[in-house]
């Protein structure tokens, strides 16, 4: 089984297409509290990952935010199986700050992009024990997700510049994900 994690402030609809394309692997996508028809629930990156832990064994790729909630659910539960990281949101404290500075108070689908700037992605990256692979894709989160890697223990970097925004809309990922699952 394959846990496909959205960015915020996507539901887990936002995988489907993908998905489509992966006939014989089974697989689903979460959505957050508080996203499309999941009722709301205290923003942090660590509700998201209990309300979504999966069975034993699963193995989870996150997408920008939801790297952040894969990494958290598998610091809950040991028996998580890989995890596929890609594009990782992992920036300084000024540059969370910039970007938090940035969003709306009132508008709760900036929840998640609260909750990803207040989690300690440092202290989960320094106590991951998993098997990561870490995917840094031609986007504005290749050098984040090349820092994030170096801090996590055994983490596997991939450098893939052939995967570009949209990177869920290309051959090229489909064919990557699916080499990581087999």
């Amino acid at each position: 089984m394959i846990l496909f994690l959205p960015p915020a402030p996507h539901t887990g609809a936002f995988f489907d297409e993908f998905r489509a394309g992966f006939t014989g692997l089974e697989a689903c996508a979460g959505t957050y509290p508080g996203y499309g028809a999941v009722p709301a629930s205290a923003a942090t990156i660590e509700g998201y990952a209990a309300s979504l832990l999966p069975q034993d064994g699963t193995n989870i790729i996150g997408f920008h935010t939801g790297c952040l909630v894969a990494m958290e659910m598998a610091l809950q539960s040991p028996r998580v199986g890989k995890l596929l990281l890609i594009d990782i949101p992992y920036f300084d404290a000024a540059t969370k700050a910039k970007h938090e500075a940035g969003l709306d108070p009132d508008n709760p689908k900036h929840d998640a992009f609260r909750a990803a700037f207040a989690y300690d992605a440092d202290a989960a990256l320094a106590n991951l024990s998993h098997d990561v692979t870490c995917v840094a894709t031609d986007s504005s989160l290749f050098d984040p997700t090349v820092k994030a890697a170096g801090r996590i223990k055994n983490a596997h970097l991939m450098e893939r510049r052939d995967i570009i925004k949209p990177a869920f809309e290309g051959g090229e990922m489909a064919a990557f994900i699916r080499d990581w699952a087999i």
